[in-house]
């Protein structure tokens, strides 16, 4: 049993226990205060938060609330029962302990099925499972990816890319999705700099990768990932779109231009950068201005000029 101090033994943590709201009361279980009373709170999450404490298990694992049940399978108790529970949640957690996986691995619920295959339990059964995301997770246990890089399922092929397997051949998948993770393994980045799916070249992008090329990509995700990289920000301070040169503010370039840019949420960036703040501290948009102020309350030691028209600080 956890240690714990019974409820009455502190005024002040008995006034949290009968606090009316809930989060208060969870975090009086989680100092591991009042669990005698909190175990028959009328709240669920609090009585987790007992739960989780190793408090009372043996009466929580009846508990009608299956986040409850959860928590008591998590701490490793009543196993032996909850691996019969009515809810699947409660069964995957079971599962996740490595109880009873003989059983669970023919479950009707994918979600215990493929807390099975993270035990690495049964996997030439489950390689030929119904359900995609079980067998996603087989090939996460880098079982038999031989078969999987051919499956059927987008999803499948995707995780056997992120396993950085059979890259020379997904590389050409049909699926964006799939060779997004091939890129995301920096393989084929000379071909996939020209695909065309946006987000694959914008992983490419990631990759640091083929950008001066892609400095001049037609979508804006991907020239901002360009921006994030630190290229061409010469080119990207003039950008149409807001967000890209948002992210030239965020690098620190530009900044006397951007300080006069049209758009607000820019000229926001520029003052978290502590540059223009005097020009700033007068913006038209309050966002801007109360950008300013957060930044010399953090930066005390900068002393903007007097205002000449106003006779102040500002």
């Amino acid at each position: 049993m956890a240690e714990f101090k019974p409820y009455g033994t502190d005024k002040k943590l008995d006034k949290m226990v009968n606090d009316e709201d809930y989060n208060v009361r969870v975090e009086a279980a989680r100092q591991g205060y009042g669990l005698d009373k909190l175990i028959d709170d009328e709240d669920y999450g609090v009585r987790a938060a007992v739960a989780e404490r190793g408090y009372g298990l043996d009466k929580l694992v009846d508990d009608k609330d299956w986040s409850v049940r959860i928590e008591v399978a998590s701490q490793g108790y009543g196993l032996d029962k909850l691996v019969d529970d009515e809810n699947a949640y409660v069964r995957r957690e079971v599962a996740r302990q490595g109880y009873g996986l003989d059983k669970l691995i023919d479950d009707k619920e994918w979600s215990v099925r493929r807390g099975v295959a993270e035990q690495g339990y049964g996997l030439d059964k489950l390689i030929d499972d119904e359900d995609y995301g079980v067998r996603a997770e087989v090939a996460r246990q880098r079982y038999d990816l031989d078969k999987l890089v051919n499956d059927e399922e987008a999803v499948v092929r995707g995780e056997v890319a992120r396993q950085g397997y059979g890259l020379d051949k997904l590389v050409d998948d049909k699926e964006p999705y799939v060779r997004r993770g091939v890129a995301r393994q920096g393989y084929g980045l000379d071909k996939l700099v020209n695909d065309e799916d946006a987000y694959v070249r914008k992983e490419v992008a990631e990759q640091g990768y083929g950008l001066d090329k892609l400095v001049d990509d037609k979508n804006a995700d991907v020239r901002l990932e360009v921006a994030k990289q630190g290229y061409g920000l010469d080119k990207l301070v003039n950008d149409e779109e807001a967000v890209v040169r948002g992210e030239v503010a965020r690098q620190g370039y530009g900044l006397d231009k951007l300080v006069n840019d049209k758009d607000w949420c820019i000229r926001v960036a520029v003052a978290k950068q502590g540059y223009g703040l005097d020009r700033l501290i007068e913006d038209s948009n309050r966002f801007v201005v109360e950008t300013v102020k957060v930044y010399l309350k953090e930066h005390s030691e900068i002393k903007l000029k007097k205002n000449k028209n106003r006779g102040e600080e500002r």
